[in-house]
């Protein structure tokens, strides 16, 4: 073990991730919690030491002595457990984070240690911080609990002592023997609660979630690993989702692309909760529903990109200039300006989502009729105006293509929702004619944006939601894509300028869309291909990455709602081509969703 302060920077792929719906935590491989917001996703951090190797918070419990280390989910749970094996003997450690069934007045986090051979010496090193504070708190030993104002209280059965502002607890652990560690945000008990009670309470909470799958082909380990990932992100309060768990984990190494994720994107959100209802998953968007209905009676017309997750739209963006970030690629953020912005491609991903919930058999409440309309009416009005696009580029806004093909979206569900409605069919009309006409390059492909040379991965959609793309141009979009955009499996989103310096990764969805418009080509075999690439991209926990450096090395903030419903949609797609060809991919996300197969039964609100 190292030196208190002389730990290098774990990489992203390093990390798995602990969570209860309300907040959630990353455990390296070393032992190391170094980021955790216990209380909501958005909430400043306890553990920060991600962001900051020296100043940020962490809490380790690792062997005092030399070690290898092997880990697994608990399975089909967010339970994380971690053998250690050392010369002396084998402990391993589960880590979780206790679901609100489990009481108010619960432990938020738990580690527990158990020795299962020889006499292992073992070192727990705990160190809070106050949100991003510049300093540390005075940690003090109180009846057998570590305290400090205004921080969470550490109740555990070793002996803790403080040096230098560390509380620090050396123990041995024998075959047969636990030790347990407890994190409390308030009041706190007087003996240590029965941590082997609370991890059968959460894993029993986790494996009933996962019982609901639909699908029972050979990839469902890995597809429940992608949905639990979703479930965990997901802040159960108000059923908003998170794009991510981190904030400031960098598209480059050295660079500015840093940005706080822990907010939900309405784009995101809603293509999580297609694939979790298509996965079989039904009642996360139920909740979802009335967090887009409660914003809906606070907004006119237009829709924020994003949200907190108690559905606030002022992200105010700021930065943490005393924090270095993870491997010196500063700055630190906290909050996102992008909230400013006007993304409409959104309309047509709350509309289609609508949809989606009404051909599985749900009754649509009076307010999200007529939030859907609103959105149809907005998108009448404006879909032919320049908007930012989806990628947040801190430039001009532009006609996107991307953007018009999902206000077609709006217009197209909402016509089959609430019927026909003059201005919405003579808009979702131009709209093909302006994507399919003038908006096709000399060149015979769609670009990024109206009078652009360049691609765009985005485009790569299109057929998915069931726009009338000319086969044509499509395919020779795909073309394009991959000879500019693509490396090896990997693909870049775009290689436009987009108003900042440096560049990024590839992006780990838009590879698996690149899967999905081949598989749609019927191009099988190179779709095949690349997917079983992208599943070799998995750390060792399953957990993916927003990007993925050309090397391999992850970037971005993690894990990525995006990455993991990328991974859940392009194995449904897979499975519907080997089912049906090329037929069983027409239509829409709904009409797809009903479509059932071998290994995979159609979902249902009606019998949920």
């Amino acid at each position: 073990m190292t030196a208190f302060g002389d730990r290098p920077y774990q990489p992203i792929e390093a990390y798995a991730l602990i969570g209860n719906c309300e907040g959630c935590a990353l455990v390296a491989r070393d032992g190391g919690i170094d980021w955790a917001c216990l209380e909501r996703f958005d909430a400043d951090p306890t553990f920060s030491r991600l962001l900051d190797r020296t100043r940020g918070g962490y809490f380790t419990l690792q062997p005092a002595e030399r070690f290898e280390t092997a880990r697994q989910y608990v399975s089909r749970t967010n339970i994380l457990e971690t053998t250690f094996t050392t010369p002396s003997g084998l402990v391993t450690v589960h880590d979780f984070m206790v679901p609100r069934q489990a009481g108010v007045d619960r432990p938020r986090l738990v580690r527990l240690v158990t020795g299962v051979s020889g006499a292992v010496p073992m070192v727990a090193l705990y160190r809070p911080l106050d949100g991003f504070a510049e300093s540390f708190a005075d940690l003090m030993i109180t009846d057998g609990q570590v305290t400090a104002p205004d921080h969470p209280h550490l109740v555990s059965d070793a002996a803790f002592t403080v040096e230098d502002g560390i509380a620090v607890a050396r123990f041995t652990v024998e075959g047969g023997q636990d030790v347990g560690f407890a994190l409390y945000l308030h009041a706190t008990p007087a003996a240590l609660p029965k941590l082997r009670d609370l991890l059968q309470v959460t894993r029993r909470a986790w494996s009933l979630w996962t019982e609901d799958a639909a699908y029972r082909g050979p990839l469902a380990d890995e597809l429940i690993r992608s949905a639990l990932v979703l479930k965990a992100l997901t802040y159960e309060p108000t059923g908003a989702i998170v794009a991510a768990a981190t904030t400031s984990l960098p598209e480059e190494i050295g660079g500015i692309r840093n940005w706080d994720y822990r907010f939900c994107w309405i784009r995101d959100a809603c293509l999580s909760f297609y694939v979790l209802k298509k996965f079989g998953m039904i009642g996360e968007a139920e909740a979802f529903f009335g967090f887009v209905a409660d914003l809906a009676d606070r907004n006119t017309g237009a829709l924020a990109p994003l949200y907190s997750i108690a559905g606030e739209a002022d992200l105010t963006e700021r930065t943490i200039t005393h924090f270095e970030g993870w491997r010196g690629s500063a700055p630190v953020r906290h909050g996102n300006e992008a909230a400013e912005q006007h993304q409409s491609d959104a309309y047509g991903q709350v509309l289609d989502l609508i949809y989606l919930y009404e051909r599985l058999g749900g009754t649509l409440s009076g307010s999200i009729r007529a939030h859907g309309a609103k959105l149809a009416d907005f998108s009448a009005a404006h879909w032919n105006e320049p908007d930012a696009g989806l990628w947040e580029p801190r430039k001009p806004e532009q006609r996107y293509l991307h953007a018009a093909i999902m206000n077609w979206v709006a217009l197209d569900r909402a016509i089959r929702l609430f019927g026909e409605r003059p201005d919405w069919c003579r808009e979702r009309d131009r709209i093909v004619a302006c994507v399919n006409g003038k908006a096709v390059h000399a060149a015979g492909y769609y670009p990024q944006f109206i009078g652009s040379d360049d691609v765009d991965a985005a485009l790569l959609i299109a057929p998915m939601v069931g726009f009338p793309v000319d086969e044509a141009v499509f395919a020779r979009t795909v073309d394009e894509i991959i000879a500019r955009l693509g490396h090896d499996h990997l693909v870049y989103r775009y290689k436009t300028d987009d108003g900042l310096p440096g560049h990024e990764g590839t992006f780990v969805i838009c590879a698996f869309w690149l899967v999905d418009a081949l598989l749609w080509l019927g191009r099988d075999g190179e779709a095949r291909t690349r997917f079983e690439a992208l599943r070799a991209l998995q750390n060792d926990v399953g957990l993916y990455a927003e990007e993925v450096a050309e090397d391999g090395t992850f970037l971005g903030n993690f894990p990525q709602a995006f990455s993991h419903l990328a991974f859940i949609h392009s194995a449904l797609m897979l499975d519907l081509f080997d089912h049906g060809g090329r037929a069983a991919l027409k239509g829409t996300y709904a009409d797809r969703s009903l479509r059932e197969t071998a290994a995979r039964r159609a979902p249902s609100l009606t019998t949920a």
